[in-house]
């Protein structure tokens, strides 16, 4: 993932910045492109900054990138770009832009793009600023404001000095430079409820009204359910209850043509993300970047599977097998903490309920795929070590969200993703550059327990309780970007690393969100079965036999980040009082 920002001034002349606050923000920013650096100031005081990693085209290209017409900074992936392999999404996407005759014209292609990303692009000629994230929200963006400047964003600092806001991914933002008038948001769709507040939200934050232009309509958006084609129970009630439940679903027609289509929509999603890549690691590659001539092998591990075990990361790490040459292996990266007991004091073993399952389904895996070299990486984090990270550096990446809940989940993804941790007892440091990650799982198959409560707590009739399941998905679905996404782009590409979630994918998730609920998960079935029970059938036609039967873990209780106790949506001390880490 690459760093980038853009630095709108709200005073006519250039205001002065707290330089020490500047190279805060810089290292951050760095730390998600730490291959090259490239910044552009402009007469009118609009600056721009580019930090970038390397994972697309023959060679490294800087940003931001200038063209006649436009300034660039592009921080994702686009899969369905028309170029060939030697060139980058972000030369790509300016030649393009260059191309476009009128706002209608870059209107239309922002609508096309398939795949995560975030961009800011500057239009010289009419001084406006576009800036937006991807319909989905997978990738980053922020809104950065101090009495001098409005920035544009990946990552911010926290400092009593400055307010920042994520971004929210309803549509194509246009800004003018004077930050006075003319701000108009392109909406992906008809807004609804919630996303007009958080427009609101925005406008107060610039201090502006924003207007909200026609809705861009992408040609993906999300269709209504479909009516049911085949009922998990009803199946099931035709068989014994001796015979095994995924070979009994799976001899239904309508159900296996189900299964068969949503594995070809992963496996898709997952040779995309895995193959779009150069094929260096992250040390080798940093022989490669002042080379003129991409040469040499590298047979290191350059994909990283975060890996607890369940049958998300495992149906991630059986399909990648598929696309990753066998003559590289595969990290599969499984953090644990240490354990606190009862007094509150922390105790001795790192054989947290996570770690167990990622042993089983990493065996499971070798015998399923014997010729594959499987790293399974025990990353091992003491209380000492999540503090001291939390309080200097991870609170960063989390803010603006500051819960107790975001600071489990971001210390529990940060050390993950760093990736440095042994194997079978010896030291090992991952040098993959891609790690694949299962978000969006839970909340597109009903993954977690307030889908089953839903469900089941509903006094009412059938179509009543489905109504009230399809809610609790909807909402859940709707939430994903503010609660997870923004965060965990941030957290990852802090090591340098880009993630990449398969599941979150277009077209994926229009087929999965126009299934009926009844279709997707069964909650008369015990937990570890009827939970995303479609997504455990593709497991288990994958072979995973043991991976598809486990109990869903959150991942701040399956790896001991966090207690039970807490209240998760409590206010984290780590995020509450920048001030006492603030640069003076």
């Amino acid at each position: 993932m690459c760093g980038i920002c853009c630095t709108l001034p709200i005073q006519t002349q250039n205001a002065p910045y707290n330089p020490k606050l500047a190279e805060s923000l810089a290292e951050i920013l760095r730390n998600r492109g730490p291959n090259v650096q490239h910044q552009i100031s402009l007469s009118n005081g609009v600056t721009f900054y580019g930090f970038v990693l390397w994972q697309q085209g023959d060679r490294p290209a800087k940003q931001p990138l200038e063209s006649d017409k436009f300034i660039l900074l592009f921080n994702g992936d686009i899969f369905n770009a028309t170029k060939d392999n030697t060139v980058s999404d972000t030369t790509w996407l300016i030649s393009k832009l260059d191309e476009c005759n009128d706002e209608k014209d870059i209107l239309n292609l922002l609508r096309l793009l398939e795949g995560p990303y975030s961009l800011i692009a500057y239009d010289k000629k009419a001084q406006c600023v576009y800036f937006v994230r991807d319909p989905l929200g997978r990738n980053s963006l922020l809104l950065e404001r101090d009495q001098h400047s409005i920035r544009i964003l990946s990552s911010s600092y926290m400092s009593k000095d400055t307010k920042t806001i994520e971004i929210p991914p309803v549509g194509v933002f246009k800004f003018n430079v004077s930050l006075k008038s003319n701000h108009i948001l392109y909406p992906w769709t008809e807004l609804d409820d919630d996303q007009k507040s958080s427009l609101t939200l925005v406008s107060s934050f610039i201090c502006a009204d924003i207007t909200i232009g026609e809705a861009i309509d992408v040609p993906w958006s999300i269709l209504k359910r479909r009516k049911l084609v085949y009922d998990f129970s009803e199946t099931l009630a035709q068989h014994s209850r001796n015979e095994n439940v995924f070979e009994s679903l799976l001899s239904s027609d309508e159900i296996a043509q189900t299964v068969h289509q949503l594995k070809s929509l992963i496996h898709k999603s997952v040779k995309d993300r895995v193959r779009n890549s150069p094929r260096y690691c992250v040390n080798c590659i940093e022989e490669r970047i002042n080379v003129t001539e991409a040469d040499g092998e590298c047979l290191h591990a350059k994909l990283g599977i975060l890996f607890s075990g369940g049958i998300d990361c495992t149906i991630l790490a059986a399909i990648a097998h598929e696309y990753v040459p066998e003559t590289e292996p595969i990290d599969l990266i499984n953090v644990a903490f240490e354990p606190v007991n009862k007094s509150g004091s922390s105790c001795e073993g790192y054989n947290v309920p996570d770690r167990l399952s990622a042993l089983d389904s990493f065996n499971e895996l070798q015998s399923l795929f014997p010729h594959r070299q499987w790293n399974l990486v025990e990353v091992d984090v003491d209380r000492n070590q999540i503090e001291s990270a939390m309080r200097d550096h991870i609170c960063h990446l989390i803010y603006p969200l500051e819960t107790v809940l975001d600071e489990s989940l971001g210390c529990a993804f940060w050390f993950a993703s760093r990736g440095i941790g042994k194997i079978q007892g010896d030291p090992y440091s991952t040098p993959c550059r891609v790690i694949l990650v299962g978000s969006g799982a839970d909340e597109l198959f009903g993954g977690y327990i307030r889908h089953r409560n839903a469900f089941n707590r509903c006094k009412g009739n059938l179509p009543e309780k489905i109504k009230a399941l399809d809610d609790e998905l909807d909402l859940d679905w709707k939430r994903i970007p503010t609660r997870n996404l923004g965060r965990d782009d941030r957290i990852i590409a802090d090591n340098g690393r880009t993630s990449r979630a398969p599941f979150i994918e277009e077209n994926l998730v229009q087929f999965v969100r126009q299934l009926h609920p009844l279709e997707i998960c069964c909650f008369e079935l015990d937990q570890g079965i009827g939970d995303k029970l479609l997504l455990r059938l593709v497991g288990y036609s994958l072979g995973l036999r043991g991976a598809s039967q486990f109990k869903k873990r959150a991942i701040q209780f399956g790896s001991r980040i966090a207690d039970k106790k807490q209240n998760a949506k409590e206010i984290s001390v780590y995020l509450s009082h920048p001030t006492e880490r603030d640069i003076e």
